[in-house]
């Protein structure tokens, strides 16, 4: 869950997870820690069907959910970090 500032919705305060409800710290719209961000548009076929899911998870969430996972997610390097 992204909190933005009050009239300007593209700076980014804080984010809190939303599994844990940890808060994570932004400063000049640099997130302080890691995140991971998911974003899933339901379509045919679906219980959901037209709606939009998103959420975002801490570090530690993530780790706790995808170690449970029977096959690991696909992780790749990145070359650079910019």
């Amino acid at each position: 869950m992204r909190i933005f500032e009050e009239n300007n919705p593209k700076k980014i305060l804080a984010i809190n997870c939303n599994k844990c409800k940890k808060t994570i710290m932004a400063e000049d719209n640099i997130i302080k820690e890691g995140i991971f961000e998911a974003s899933y548009r339901f379509g045919y076929f679906s219980k959901k069907d037209g709606e939009i899911h998103s959420f975002d998870l801490c570090e530690d969430c993530y780790d706790e959910i995808t170690g449970d996972f029977l096959i690991p997610p696909l992780v790749t390097e990145l070359k650079e970090i910019i």
